[in-house]
């Protein structure tokens, strides 16, 4: 008798671990993904302090020292908010579509790197204004100190 009621709670358990479980999946987990908007964040890479103020619809708005700084934020709340985006864009302009989706786009990078966009962009930053340039190696800094 003892044996039977153990054959029907251990299912009834495994049921309850498992919906925990999928719980923990479905409300938790999303969660860690979205950016911290409130508290301090320290991050190499600023000459000063920075402040990000996101509005009642989540934009944020930075305020800061210098134009460097502004872009090194910039960058961060951009990879915080847009890192998927950011990443998907810059494999389209690389031609590097094929390590995420498979050999079915192997054509489709064939194509993107024949164009040439990404040695058109490394070619080009090398023109700009070296105080453009400054301003790009700030946001880019920012985005990887997100990362």
């Amino acid at each position: 008798m003892k044996s039977r009621k153990t054959h029907r709670v251990l299912p009834l358990a495994i049921l309850v671990l498992s919906a925990a479980a999928l719980m923990c999946g479905c409300v938790v987990m999303p969660r860690r993904a979205f950016p911290k908007t409130a508290g301090t964040v320290r991050v190499r890479g600023l000459s000063a302090p920075v402040e990000i103020v996101r509005d009642r619809y989540g934009i944020p708005h930075l305020y800061g020292r210098s134009n460097e700084d502004l872009f090194f934020a910039q960058g961060y709340v951009h990879a915080q908010d847009r890192f998927w985006q950011m990443e998907f864009s810059r494999r389209v302009g690389a031609g590097r579509l094929s390590e995420l989706f498979g050999k079915k786009l192997l054509e489709t990078d064939i194509f993107l790197r024949t164009l040439g966009a990404r040695r058109t962009a490394e070619r080009e930053y090398t023109l700009l204004d070296p105080q453009v340039r400054r301003y790009l190696d700030a946001y880019v800094t920012g985005v990887n100190a997100y990362i």
